[in-house]
């Protein structure tokens, strides 16, 4: 199929997941999933041949047994890092990774055969962990840029998820979102009302929380540290340790590993509906002697359940917190939905009916839930019409019957880092953003610290706790600027005024500027869409 030189009125709805991704778009009056190969999902693993034979999905992922070291997964926890790897002389960085998944994602959807899509998709909702932060966030749009994609919008998955149950009824509801992906976990807590005919379905995010390390990796993990003690005590090989002298490569314990890794995955999907699962890998590794050492481990799921619960626990917890932040009662809540493929393990059902006193609910697939409800919102929003040629239309059909109004929350502390190290917020987390309040304004003042100071620096922070001092597990740094042209002065002399604005668009401008002169000032604008 040759490729139309025009862009395509439809939105591309993407989740790009840590473990695997999914696509859809809106058709004929709901959420089409374009299939990814044979498959709804693709593995998010990329993995280099050559400098020129890159693959992505299936392919990859089997490349990373034979050739670990220049496979990569599970790069979305590497999003607004400084990690960076060369394959084949070029340096790569996540967002470089992120674009090769992006690219794949796109050529399978302008190659597919369902729907005239009348030129090439252009532009995508992309969906992001309700936590992610800044820097996070602005690497996924760069990924998409390198990939030829321009990001109308990133939507928050557990918000996503919501979208793709509240239009489908028409009613007034407090829906939490359980979002348990392969590498990350959210909850977010949305009002939606869909019921007027004649007004946008309105979305009002109440409260999110998440983790951005914890998911479905991290379930595989405790059955691996489960299948990997038992293995030592039989062989007297430790396949996690890679410093150790116990005669085998470090090579051959990485492939050890992902042969391990994919069979405690398959376990933990069989254990969703049996009680009982083999662990069966042959030949997974050679000692020193010779000697050929096999997996033979059987995982009832009472046993899985034990390890894991703590995780599961996590989860639980952070359910209470977002009930607290929204300052709701659990019996406030109308119905809690389930998103991302570990959602599916039976404990998690049990645990969060044992909190909820009622059973989640799921009928639309966890995997590609997001991307159908991320489908729904691009939709909405449409292509920019002064992109799309005068010949270019769009089927009414293939348009949302209802406009989407989206209430948003500022989802972390904000504030600067102040000397001894002290994190002083100015902007709360929490704070509504609506149609009547489109924006917070919050402004401090502060005193030159030192004689004779002509500039001072301010280091811009997000938390999503509210803490005293800045620290690496809760606090990331967003930005820095410098306010330059202060008249030198005795320390105390002039008084700085900072002051935080936070848009709908999910922007934050930080402005510096000397009390009773606006000709000495400082502008720092972060785009947190």
């Amino acid at each position: 199929m040759s490729i139309i030189e025009k862009n395509s009125p439809y939105v591309l709805g993407i989740d790009l997941g840590t473990s695997n991704s999914a696509v859809s778009i809106y058709r004929k009056g709901q959420p089409l999933v374009i299939k990814l190969g044979k498959e709804e999902t693709i593995p998010s693993v990329v993995s280099f041949r050559t400098e020129e034979d890159i693959q992505v999905g299936e392919a990859a992922k089997r490349r990373i047994l034979i050739d670990p070291e220049n496979t990569v997964s599970f790069i979305k926890r590497e999003m607004g890092t400084e990690w960076k790897k060369e394959f084949y002389g070029n340096t790569y960085r996540p967002e470089d990774i992120s674009a090769e998944i992006l690219s794949k994602i796109k050529e399978y959807v302008i190659n597919q055969e369902e729907v005239d899509l009348k030129g090439t998709p252009a532009y995508a909702v992309i969906c992001v962990p309700a936590n992610f932060d800044d820097n996070k966030k602005r690497a996924t749009k760069e990924a998409a840029e390198l990939s030829g994609l321009t990001v109308t919008y990133l939507l928050e998955e557990p918000v996503a998820a919501a979208i793709a149950y509240g239009t489908e009824t028409s009613r007034s509801q407090t829906i939490m979102v359980y979002d348990l992906g392969g590498g990350t976990f959210d909850v977010s807590i949305m009002k939606v009302d869909s019921t007027s005919e004649d007004e946008p379905a309105t979305f009002s995010i109440l409260a999110k929380e998440g983790d951005p390390a914890l998911g479905g990796y991290d379930i595989d993990q405790a059955i691996m540290k489960l299948v990997a003690d038992d293995f030592k005590e039989k062989s007297k090989l430790d396949l996690f340790d890679l410093e150790a002298d116990q005669g085998v490569s470090v090579r051959e314990l990485l492939e050890a590993q992902q042969k391990l890794q994919e069979a405690c995955e398959q376990a933990k999907k069989e254990l969703s509906e049996m009680d009982e699962a083999a662990i069966e890998i042959p030949n997974i590794i050679k000692d020193e002697n010779g000697v050929i050492h096999n997996v033979d481990f059987d995982i009832s799921r009472a046993d899985f359940e034990q390890v894991i619960e703590p995780l599961i626990d996590q989860t639980i917890n952070t359910m209470k917190k977002a009930l607290e932040q929204a300052k709701l009662d659990k019996s406030d809540i109308s119905r809690v939905i389930l998103a991302g493929g570990s959602s599916r393990v039976p404990l998690v059902r049990s645990k969060i009916k044992e909190m909820m006193g009622r059973e989640p609910f799921s009928n639309i697939n966890p995997d590609t839930v997001v991307a159908q409800g991320a489908a729904i919102y691009g939709a909405s929003l449409g292509v920019p019409t002064d992109k799309l040629p005068e010949t270019t239309e769009q089927d009414q059909e293939d348009k949302p019957d209802t406009d989407i109004k989206m209430n948003n929350i500022v989802t972390h502390h904000l504030g600067i880092e102040i000397r001894g190290g002290r994190f002083d917020t100015i902007v709360e987390k929490g704070v509504e953003l609506n149609e009547e309040q489109p924006a917070v304004v919050e402004e401090r003042l502060y005193s030159t610290p030192e004689d004779g100071m002509t500039e001072m620096r301010f280091t811009v922070f997000q938390s999503v706790e509210s803490v005293s001092y800045v620290n690496e597990e809760s606090s990331v740094c967003i930005g820095e600027f410098f306010l330059t042209g202060i008249p030198a002065a005795p320390k105390g002399t002039h008084r700085i005024a900072v002051e935080f604005e936070v848009n709908q668009q999910n922007e934050v401008i930080v402005t510096a500027s000397l009390k009773g002169d606006k000709g000495v000032s400082s502008r720092l604008a972060i785009k947190r869409d």
